[in-house]
């Protein structure tokens, strides 16, 4: 039954096989500080006592909705249930193992309610279980694309999946893609789109705790999967994603600068993911968007500001000499080739480029172009 119809809040809990820790995640957010709010939690199919704890709570507390399926929805369509089902001014996700802080409704709040453009507000986020360090946030200003770029080529993201959202950004359409096995990464898609929605605050405060490296976690499923599949939901987030940069309608010289980022992003993610399963092949980046084709870097670049051209350019390098690297270990020595030829024409003093490329002449077979690389590695060494 709906309650709590005068919230101000949405704590969206996806829960599954949660019996274990769904006690404490729901204390959590009982002693939230900010109130009126609503508590809904949605039990993905489970064979264990998930259902019993939450609906104690329920009783206990009239804030507290349990929706139970009776077939497994996954993850991305668990959380989608949740979202589709928000009437609130705020909602945020609040995943079933994980601990907020008393005053996190609050804080979070209070900073959207400052600023009535913003999209988002997130805070700090801590580990704990098998780690103990803090994940700090990132405000994210500027352009929907200067917002976009930075979430696709920033050193350090913040964990954005954490934030407290405007219910308007829900109106708009923003949800999980589902089109892939498993919902590989559908976080990544989701983000993209929320960072183009509005400004992204932070709230330089550790309130929101991950347990990190649980055993049997989301992400530990994941790694049962096959390299293909991984690979797939990569394509499946790489469409949903390009739908989002169409959605913005961007100009020609802005719309290649998204792609760019794009191809960046997600073909380091396929790199990653052939590294991790040792896979034989070096896939070609139009195996996630045919737009990825032959792509390079466009010109429009040099018109971000001078912090993101230096992440694309440092995100962009990586990707070329991970290519080039996973080239020569599966012996595609053309591929090495030309992913190192086009990291040395952007850093023509990089001595590694020119041994890396030395192996990849001399893997095929061009023995004059191997002496010629080394005779260049020697000649831009440090003295």
């Amino acid at each position: 039954m709906r309650r709590g119809s005068a919230a101000e809040v949405s704590v969206c809990i996806p829960a599954w096989r949660a019996a274990g820790f769904i006690d404490r995640t729901l204390r959590c957010a009982r002693e939230q500080t900010h109130d009126p709010l609503r508590i809904v939690v949605s039990i993905d199919l489970s064979d264990d006592g998930t259902e019993e704890i939450c609906n104690a709570h329920a009783r206990a507390d009239r804030r507290v909705e349990v929706h139970t399926h009776c077939e497994r929805l996954g993850w991305a369509r668990n959380v989608n249930f949740l979202l589709d089902h928000v009437d609130t001014e705020f909602a945020f996700l609040y995943f079933h193992d994980d601990i907020i802080e008393p005053t996190y409704t609050e804080r979070l709040i209070g900073t959207l309610r400052k600023r009535p453009d913003a999209a988002s507000a997130h805070c700090d986020v801590g580990h704990f279980g098998g780690s103990d360090w803090v994940n700090p946030g990132r405000q994210y200003e500027g352009t929907a694309v200067e917002r976009v770029v930075t979430f696709l080529v920033a050193p350090d993201r913040g964990s954005l999946l954490r934030s407290v959202l405007r219910r308007t950004v829900l109106d708009d359409g923003l949800r999980m893609p589902t089109d892939s096995f498993a919902g590989v990464w559908a976080n990544e898609a989701f983000l993209i789109r929320l960072v183009a929605a509005g400004p992204a605050l932070r709230v330089p405060e550790t309130l929101y705790r991950r347990w990190d490296q649980r055993g049997g976690g989301l992400t530990d499923s994941w790694l049962s999967l096959g390299v293909d599949e991984i690979i797939d939901g990569h394509r499946v987030n790489a469409e949903y994603a390009l739908a989002v940069i169409d959605g913005m309608r961007p100009p020609p010289e802005e719309r290649a600068v998204l792609l760019f980022a794009l191809f960046v992003n997600m073909s380091g993610r396929m790199r990653a993911a052939e590294r991790m399963y040792d896979a034989p092949t070096v896939s070609p980046p139009e195996r996630l968007l045919p737009v990825f084709e032959g792509m390079t870097a466009p010109p429009a670049l040099q018109t971000l500001p001078a912090p993101l051209r230096t992440w694309v350019a440092k995100a962009y390098d990586r990707l070329l000499r991970e290519t080039g690297a996973r080239a020569l270990h599966v012996g595609d020595h053309a591929q090495a080739v030309a992913a190192f030829d086009t990291l040395i024409g952007r850093n023509p003093t990089d001595v590694d480029a020119w041994l890396r490329l030395a192996d990849a002449y001399r893997g095929a077979g061009r023995t004059s172009d191997a002496e010629e690389a080394l005779r260049r590695a020697q000649s831009v060494r440090p003295a």
